[in-house]
């Protein structure tokens, strides 16, 4: 392990704690029904001020501060930004972006434009290739854009009356093996299989949440890798019972890259870590529905 990735990991370690449990009251998680749901990202970032102007300026996220931390917070899902230069932006990851809901695609997306971030594509062409694949364009409802540090996010059209500014949607994964890698999510997490899959393209709904994971085949010339250091460090699931969910993931022959712990003082939060098998680090925490 370089370095780099060893003092990432190691911050992960000592600051999870300190960081989750001091969330404010009005940044709990909503869905405290969920067995588990999406509960934050964790971000290594150039530059605090430069994700700032994306995440907030632009996308209308909240700035807090959470102990020495800078968090984003939007609707559901929380941000964790690490000023330390990534070692690659979301491409060439099996992570490939984090989708929002909004009611006007268009519209936020020309306010992206206009602030100078560029947009792509779903299906990113594989490298050396110049055109995108079929389906993967820009349709009105739905758009593709990159922030800073390579950072790439999906805007989607939430339609239903009176929806929020924004509100977090999904997790996208690449892969040439996406349907191996669905089936490896719906393993650990006791999702179900989404109707509706193609040639290139399949999803998986969480219990009590429904649309959240979707797998894209890509197919790049190098191996993907690994999200530990690289702009998306990591995703966090929020689990009910989390020592039961560590137990059962044994059961399922998926083991843990950091062992379940319990703080006594931070609020009892609890975190695990596991690592699929192609190189995304999850972060599994107990107790942001339980803040004060």
């Amino acid at each position: 392990m370089s370095g780099f990735r060893a003092a990432t990991h190691s911050w992960v370690r000592t600051t999870a704690f300190s960081l989750l449990a001091s969330l404010p009251a009005a940044g709990q998680l909503l869905n405290t029904e969920a067995p588990v749901v999406v509960g934050h990202y964790h971000l290594n970032v150039t530059s605090i001020e430069e994700h700032k102007a994306f995440w907030v300026d632009t996308l209308g996220g909240e700035p807090i501060t959470v102990g020495s931390a800078e968090v984003i917070r939007f609707p559901d899902v929380y941000l964790f930004l690490s000023e330390r230069p990534p070692t690659g932006p979301t491409r060439g990851t099996p992570f490939d972006h984090i989708g929002f809901a909004v009611p006007d695609v268009p519209a936020l997306t020309a306010k992206a434009v206009e602030n100078g971030y560029a947009l792509t594509v779903g299906r990113e062409p594989g490298p050396g290739q110049t055109a995108a694949p079929p389906t993967a364009g820009n349709y009105g409802r739905f758009s593709y854009m990159l922030g800073p540090d390579g950072v790439k996010v999906e805007l989607v059209t939430d339609s239903e009356p009176g929806a929020p500014p924004i509100v977090h949607h999904h997790v996208h994964f690449v892969n040439p093996r996406f349907v191996e890698m669905q089936q490896w999510y719906m393993r650990a997490f006791d999702a179900t299989l989404r109707p509706g899959q193609t040639d290139f393209f399949i999803g998986a709904d969480l219990p009590g949440v429904g649309y959240m994971l979707n797998f894209f085949i890509w197919e790049p010339d190098e191996e993907l890798a690994p999200t530990g250091g690289r702009a998306v460090d990591h995703v966090g699931f929020e689990v009910r019972d989390l020592r039961a969910f560590v137990d059962g993931l044994g059961t399922k022959g998926i083991a843990l890259t950091e062992p379940y712990r319990q703080s006594t003082d931070h609020g009892g939060i609890a975190t695990a870590v596991i690592t699929d098998p192609w190189g995304t680090r999850i972060e599994l925490t107990e107790g942001l529905h339980d803040l004060p």
